[in-house]
């Protein structure tokens, strides 16, 4: 696994944003923590329009996030949009955060992820990457099924 995470970063690194600012390791594992606890938010029962606002004002507004195993590429708005009806449609009502953050693998101006996912009282790891442009979130690659 630490193989696959070195590869992945050297990945990241060799295709980060070469424009705007460049952020250090301790940054780039700050913002992966604020993401991480904004998108806890969302999914938290009692969540309004107002956290969702919150969680996508972290994104670039070219963000796209990815992940083939379920549905492959979704840019900004349509995201933004998915996670608008599930709020409308009552379906976030955790009680407890569904992410923790595990392990980071900074590198420039991108991370390796490994987050662990509380799902019905199952906890799975999974591994993605969070590709930064300035100080936003500009790709989330998710690597799990």
């Amino acid at each position: 696994m630490k193989i696959a995470l070195f590869a992945l970063i050297a990945f990241v690194a060799s295709h980060a944003q070469a424009m705007g600012q460049v952020l250090s390791a301790d940054e780039l594992q700050a913002r992966v923590v604020e993401i991480t606890d904004a998108q806890n938010r969302v999914m938290m029962r009692g969540s309004t329009a107002a956290d969702i606002d919150d969680l996508f004002s972290l994104y670039t507004p070219d963000f796209i996030y990815i992940h083939e195993a379920y549905g492959g590429a979704y840019t900004r708005d349509e995201l933004q949009a998915n996670t608008v009806r599930a709020l409308e449609a009552g379906r976030y009502d955790l009680t407890e955060p569904r992410y923790r953050v595990i392990s980071m693998i900074p590198g420039h101006n991108g991370i390796a992820v490994e987050r662990e996912e509380v799902s019905r009282g199952a906890a799975k790891r999974h591994l993605a990457v969070f590709e930064f442009r300035d100080d936003k979130v500009s790709r989330i690659i998710e690597y799990w099924r």
